[in-house]
């Protein structure tokens, strides 16, 4: 709640997209580490810094880990989805009145908790994350109920977008 409120004065949409933004660039970084790991000395050093070599150690290890990541990256392939929602209504509310089309409407008016959702489960992603590359990468941090709401989140919003067009396409045809 904090962060949020230090981005209160962006946009709901905003605040996911850095959000993000944010997380994008610490799994990058950690990413691309772990690929020049072998190959690249001084990846090698940054890597030790960025705690890299937790996430390679051994082939029973990498393979734990890797299904963890796994999950953690198809959580945020599917917060990036409930996102590109969001800027598809941001661009919608550019060139309609909102109040002549329900389901849009109806769709601004629940972004915030949607928005909320999203960046939590960024913030668990961000977690696990931290977890994976820590000493005790068995620590618990169940990704599974983030991955439910935000998954019935996607699954809300694009019901709604479906209902927008289908009503933007009635408007244009009168």
């Amino acid at each position: 709640m904090a962060i949020l409120g230090k981005l209160s004065n962006y946009s709901w949409e905003a605040k996911a997209v850095l959000a993000l933004a944010a997380f994008a660039f610490e799994f990058g970084d950690l990413w691309l580490m772990a690929q020049l790991y072998h190959s690249d000395p001084l990846a090698q050093h940054l890597a030790v810094l960025k705690r890299v070599p937790a996430l390679i150690k051994t082939t029973s290890e990498l393979q734990k880990r890797r299904q963890a990541v796994f999950e953690l990256s198809s959580l945020i392939m599917v917060a990036m989805r409930v996102i590109a929602i969001f800027d598809e209504f941001e661009r919608l509310t550019a060139g309609y009145d909102v109040k002549g089309i329900p389901g849009l409407s109806s769709a601004l008016d629940h972004m915030p908790v949607d928005v909320y959702w999203a960046i939590l489960t960024i913030a668990a992603c961000a977690t696990k994350l931290s977890i994976l590359t820590s000493d005790d990468p068995d620590q618990d941090h169940d990704l599974s109920p983030y991955a439910q709401k935000i998954s019935y989140i996607l699954n809300r919003l694009t019901m709604q977008l479906n209902v927008i067009r289908r009503q933007l396409g009635k408007r244009v045809l009168l």
